[in-house]
């Protein structure tokens, strides 16, 4: 019977079947591939935050945390590297937030597909993958140099903004463009002006990906070392912060630049502080993407009510 049965298959048909059979496999074959390498990529992370906070954990304390440098950055805390740079994450943050915001909405609406839109893109996404050494040295020669601004909070925080500047202008773009058109149409049919639906419907629908991009991106530039080494650092300060706007002139202790520091100078600052300051500049940069996850879900929440 079953002979019977197979006689009656064409040889057409047993040919689709191995050819489904051999693409089953092979799907089978990628997906197993692609759990590999998304367990081997989670794994390394894990693995490099767990090195850090094992060799980190024993140098944390309030002290370390509150107090500055002691007996010639040997002793003593971090306190002014953890406030330099909170302050350079925060002035980035507000340059960044207009200029980024408003570049994104004329990407995505006024822009067009023509080739001036073509070209503003590849020009922009051409300053995305151009490396943060670039930046570092065009804030020296522009902002410090040319501008006679000095190494200050100032020209640390116009090159961060600018090394920022491009993901966050595609963020936005895409978190605009991301809105549904059915959302545009009906505002159009409701008699709103272009600008109306912009302000009432697009940009409201955008804004957790606009802030996420924010976020992630101000986070991402305060923790690079070359533009804040040329621009903005300072290893060792032996005066008081400047309060008001003189703050701006001064130059900033920050923690990329203590870190990098401490590496080079090899044996002049104690390894567990070296350690402790990378478990902190890790931290604020895991805090920085976790309140842009939670901020992202807040906001995606508040819009389904």
């Amino acid at each position: 019977m079953e002979a019977i049965e197979e006689s009656l298959i064409l040889p057409g048909q047993r040919e689709g079947e191995l050819r489904r059979g051999g693409r089953y496999f092979r799907d089978a074959l990628f997906a197993l591939v692609l759990r590999a390498i998304a367990f081997g990529s989670t794994a390394l992370v894990l693995g490099v935050i767990l090195i850090i906070i094992i060799k980190g954990a024993s140098a944390i304390s309030i002290e370390f945390l509150t107090s500055p440098p002691t007996d010639g950055m040997t002793a003593g805390g971090i306190y002014p590297m953890i406030r330099g740079s909170l302050l350079l994450l925060f002035g980035t943050f507000i340059i960044v937030l207009p200029v980024g915001v408003l570049g994104g909405i004329f990407l995505a609406e006024y822009a067009g597909h023509g080739v001036f839109g073509r070209v503003m893109h590849a020009c922009i996404a051409s300053l995305a993958g151009t490396p943060s050494v670039i930046y570092g040295l065009f804030g020296l020669a522009v902002f410090v140099i040319m501008m006679e601004m000095g190494v200050s909070l100032l020209a640390g925080c116009l090159t961060l903004a600018l090394f920022a500047l491009p993901p966050i202008v595609f963020t936005t773009e895409n978190a605009i463009r991301s809105v549904p058109e059915t959302f545009i149409e009906a505002g159009m049919a409701l008699g709103l002006s272009r600008s109306q639906v912009l302000r009432k419907i697009v940009l409201p629908h955008a804004l957790p990906g606009i802030l996420t991009g924010l976020i992630l991106s101000s986070g991402r530039a305060a923790g690079e070392t070359p533009p804040i080494l040329l621009t903005a650092g300072i290893y060792y300060a032996s005066g008081e912060l400047a309060k008001g706007w003189q703050m701006l002139k001064q130059p900033v202790a920050n923690l990329p630049y203590h870190l990098a520091e401490g590496y080079r100078q090899g044996g002049v600052i104690p390894e567990v502080i070296v350690w402790g300051t990378c478990l902190i500049l890790t931290t604020l940069v895991l805090s920085i993407n976790l309140g842009a996850i939670v901020i992202r879900l807040w906001t995606r929440r508040k819009q389904r009510w």
